[in-house]
């Protein structure tokens, strides 16, 4: 590839290509829930999907107000303690405990646990609008189980610009 043909976007259809090689699956920014921060149905399906007995226990207590009432939790959740804190440590609900993410299991002896990990699907988003107040985009957004986990801001040297044009980016153009 010739330095003039890289632009940006070629370069986010490089990396989704090799992310969807790695079992990533590509949504659409729309999909995207600006007020709770995440991906609705991707929280769901796998609260639903890992969780069964403790997700009917929530809709024994929440009825027809289920998801809505657990995203906002975990939304608030993430809010007050971070992403990385809430993947650890679950979300109380209710006094039903929620894993949000499942971790590697130090051996196979646990099938099971090995079946759970399995259960986490990773996802990106190419160009997120995250803000409610503005039209402003990030160049690519990798989640996990619905959950933002890391955000790209992709510079192109060609163009003239670099990481420290990204720094300045997050600092001054990208708050929500």
């Amino acid at each position: 590839m010739s330095p003039e043909s890289v632009t940006e976007k070629r370069f986010e259809e490089h990396i989704e290509k090799e992310l969807n090689s790695l079992s990533y699956s590509s949504r659409n920014y729309k999909d995207y829930d600006k007020e709770l921060l995440l991906i609705k149905d991707e929280v769901i399906n796998f609260l639903k999907n890992t969780q069964t007995q403790k997700w009917n226990k929530l809709n024994n207590s929440y009825g027809i107000d289920t998801e809505k009432k657990v995203l906002q939790r975990i939304s608030s959740e993430i809010s007050k303690r971070g992403i990385i804190d809430v993947l650890r440590n679950k979300v109380a609900d209710r006094g039903v405990y929620l894993d949000l993410c499942y971790f590697q299991p130090k051996s196979d002896l646990n099938p099971d646990l090995q079946k759970l990990y399995s259960c986490n699907k990773f996802t990106l988003v190419r160009q997120l609008h995250y803000s409610t107040k503005n039209e402003n985009s990030i160049d690519i957004v990798l989640f996990l189980n619905g959950l933002p986990i890391l955000t790209m801001e992709l510079k192109n040297k060609a163009t003239g610009q670099n990481y420290k044009n990204a720094e300045y980016q997050y600092k001054n153009d990208r708050d929500p």
